[in-house]
């Protein structure tokens, strides 16, 4: 689909605090300074919408709207205690294939501006 990007995060811990410590530096004076995920995301759409997965709590990656202002559609497990296997789990936590592919569906229905 045009448009459509992925990106794959290794530490989203190292990241978050490059992005703060960028905007610490420029808060510093530093007006040149940029964070890693200030450079990829900075040649998206203003409109675009991220969706982030992750097999933790949605929060560990739902900052990242905040980045250069984009609307955000954070999945993972906020809930805890089911047992099963990793496709039950993902499917009970909604984190796998399909919500993704439900979550961009309704992104898209929404700028559209599809009723249904």
């Amino acid at each position: 689909m045009p448009g459509t990007g992925l990106l794959a995060i290794t530490s989203p811990d190292r990241l978050y605090s490059s992005w703060t410590a960028a905007a610490q530096a420029r808060k510093a004076g530093r007006r040149g300074a940029r964070s890693p995920i200030e450079s990829l995301l900075s040649g998206l759409s203003p409109d675009a919408t991220l969706v982030t997965l992750q097999d933790g709590h949605p929060l560990a990656l739902g900052w990242m709207g905040s980045v250069m202002g984009h609307r955000c559609e954070a999945l993972g497990v906020d809930r805890f205690g089911q047992a099963g296997n990793i496709a039950q789990l993902y499917t009970e936590y909604g984190i796998d294939s399909d919500a993704v592919v439900d979550a961009v569906a309704d992104i898209i229905v929404q700028q559209v501006g599809i009723t249904t």
